[in-house]
């Protein structure tokens, strides 16, 4: 099986969630490529997709956009998988709010891509730009004090969780020549 774990991101951290994800894939029998959505331009050598993107601005990021219409026509008729890193999902009502605002059901509705995943990243501060800070102060609703500001919020248990489900879900074995070799 030929797999592409595809990503969108700004810092580093969604990037960081996809290689993961593409380790652990390995271990199943399969060929994983993982790469920035940018660089994918043809999608018909892949029999799975799992996509990501980071969460700026209240959407999705514009990668992710340009893949999804680029590659629809392999997305419709292949099992696709998406995830999303935001820190809102950190909240109480954070899951169902990054669900309801953050993906735009009509797009997954007419790919069929229906198991999305929602993690939390990494946020440093000193490595987003002042338009970016304003825009994570100003959807703060102060209702729960950070203790950590500058902080790798990724939960990489649940995330691989999550992955392991989708070899499951398809039926994927592992085998242990290719999980010696991602170490």
């Amino acid at each position: 099986m030929n797999i592409l774990v595809g990503y969108a991101s700004v810092h580093g951290s969604t990037a960081e969630v996809a290689e993961f994800i593409g380790r652990l894939l390995r271990a199943y029998e399969s060929n994983v490529t993982v790469s920035a959505l940018n660089d994918v331009q043809d999608c018909s050598n892949y029999d799975l997709f799992v996509i990501g993107s980071a969460i700026h601005a209240g959407m999705w990021l514009q990668e992710m956009s340009l893949f999804l219409e680029r590659c629809a026509d392999a997305l419709k008729s292949h099992p696709t998988h998406m995830f999303i890193t935001c820190i809102r999902v950190l909240e109480a009502d954070g899951l169902q709010h990054s669900l309801e605002y953050y993906v735009h059901q009509p797009t997954l509705d007419k790919l069929g891509i229906d198991n999305i995943g929602v993690f939390a990243g990494k946020l440093d501060v000193d490595e987003i730009d002042w338009n970016e800070r304003w825009l994570l102060a100003s959807n703060y609703d102060g209702t729960e004090s950070s203790k950590h500001i500058n902080h790798d919020y990724r939960d990489w248990q649940e995330i691989a969780n999550w992955t392991h489900q989708i070899a499951r879900t398809l039926e994927l074995k592992p085998t242990f020549e290719q999980a010696k070799h991602t170490e």
